[in-house]
């Protein structure tokens, strides 16, 4: 038993340096420029010749989350497979498949990451349960070819990986986007301080979405922003 935990947790670690150094090598390729706001130039000419898949790119100042953003025709492939193709557990930031491309065209954009042991991918999404944590994150950027759009989090809510809600890309009828964004807020775990007047007015959201942790692997933390402007 002790040899072969020690051999999971190599495997792990390995799995963990590749999927690392793979974005780190993106990262430097692609977005090795920011803005005088601070956020990534993205060449995206060049990275849809790696991966024509790529539809966005989403940054968090202040976290690790600075990655490409993918779709494709199911919401599985991403799971195990890195933005370059390669097979690993860490997987791909992705867009779910029912959302028209690249984002930010219905009324919910829903982002998907792992929530990884080394910190990666989506970790601190899921961190964002702690009040502390979701206050210090003040602005979340989602880059298409054709905008960037600034984010500011609303809340962070523990559902079930069931919630169908937070996958919906429109809502039926007139206030159904408000209704859902209520229904969030009600018992949520993290809300910004003026949230309910922003949920009040919004007419668009993005939603990312994360594991809890592998012992918890039937609920998600999914954190809800709002765009301040594009």
């Amino acid at each position: 038993l002790i040899v072969a935990a020690a051999a999971i947790f190599i495997n792990a670690q390995i799995g963990y340096k590749q999927a690392s150094e793979s974005y780190q090598k993106i990262e430097e390729q692609y977005a090795p420029a920011k803005d005088a706001s601070g956020v990534p130039v993205i060449d995206f000419n060049a990275l849809a010749q790696t991966n024509p898949e790529v539809v966005g790119w989403i940054y968090a100042p202040g976290t690790n989350i600075n990655y490409p953003v993918v779709q494709t025709t199911d919401n599985s492939k991403y799971l195990n497979t890195l933005f370059d193709g390669t097979s690993n557990a860490s997987g791909a930031i992705f867009l779910d498949y029912e959302d028209n491309a690249p984002g930010m065209v219905d009324q919910q954009t829903t982002i998907y990451g792992h929530h990884m042991n080394d910190g990666s991918m989506f970790n601190v999404i899921s961190d964002t349960t702690d009040q502390a944590t979701f206050d210090s994150i003040e602005y979340v950027y989602y880059i298409t070819r054709d905008a960037t759009y600034k984010l500011r989090p609303l809340a962070t809510k523990v559902v079930e990986d069931t919630y169908a809600k937070a996958r919906t890309t429109n809502f039926e009828g007139d206030d159904g986007l408000k209704n859902y964004l209520s229904e969030m807020l009600d018992g949520a775990s993290a809300v910004a301080s003026d949230a309910t007047d922003r949920a009040a007015l919004a007419t668009k959201v993005v939603t990312l979405v994360t594991c809890r942790s592998l012992s918890l692997s039937n609920t998600r933390a999914v954190m809800v922003l709002t765009p301040v402007e594009e």
